[in-house]
């Protein structure tokens, strides 16, 4: 039922923030014999950058329990194999949880000149502000009778992949042990997440290539939109 539904729209542009409004083009809607209604009260909207986004809540993601590989996987920058050496190198020397200020840390210790890169694409995620143990709950987000709409309107697209990824790794684990209910996942210009692999590899197509081809089972339901059909993953498309 309607009332039970929870949505989790992925929005790259900021174009669903107009869900809240009733439609103004009431000749349009005469056409299909349907009545202007805005859904204000149903739709909930958070951003990573609320400066822009004024009408969102803060979106902040967890940095809680990281292990190497995903934080590695939280960096907006494709390493190369020699600087994912030497950042593994470094990980190896940080005693108790990972953060971001503990590998920093770590990579000042290291010979290597290579630090001084992988230093700046650290210290560049963290004035971002968008990790944070005061995270966002992943019960905030899917929210029965209500549509969360994640706007990332003018976050740079290195970004964007990190917050889908993460966002949707979180959701799809906290669905599979029963701490969120079911919930329908929708992917706006999808082939920017989950792009076909000869137009290169996003930071989220792996975790949306698992939800498309087993999440069923476990209660996520996924669309994806795109005017590019082409450019998404084969996989993908043929679980539609």
């Amino acid at each position: 039922p309607e009332e039970s539904l929870a949505i989790v729209i992925i929005d790259p542009h900021g174009e669903y923030s107009s869900l809240k409004q009733p439609n103004k083009n009431l000749e349009e809607l005469r056409a299909f014999n349907i009545e202007a209604k805005g859904y204000q009260n149903k739709v909930q909207e958070f951003s990573p950058d609320t400066r822009i986004n004024k009408e969102a809540k803060p979106l902040k993601l967890s940095n809680k329990n990281l292990s190497a590989s995903e934080l590695i996987h939280l960096l907006p920058a494709k390493l190369s194999n020699a600087q994912k050496g030497v950042l593994y190198a470094a990980l190896r020397n940080v005693e108790g949880s990972l953060d971001f200020n503990s590998v920093v840390l770590a990579l000042e210790q290291e010979d290597s000149s290579i630090k001084w890169t992988l230093m700046s694409v650290i210290e560049y995620i963290e004035k971002l502000n968008l990790f944070s143990s005061a995270c966002t709950r992943p019960l905030e987000l899917v929210k029965p009778g209500y549509a969360t709409i994640i706007n990332l309107k003018g976050i740079d697209p290195e970004v964007q992949e990190v917050v889908v990824y993460k966002i949707v790794k979180d959701l799809f684990e906290e669905r599979k042990k029963g701490n969120v209910p079911p919930f329908f996942l929708l992917i706006e210009e999808s082939h920017n997440f989950i792009p076909e692999r000869s137009f290169g590899e996003a930071k989220s197509s792996a975790v949306l290539r698992q939800i498309a081809s087993e999440g069923r089972k476990f209660g996520p339901g996924l669309g994806i939109i795109s005017q590019r059909p082409a450019k998404i993953d084969k996989g993908v498309l043929s679980q539609c």
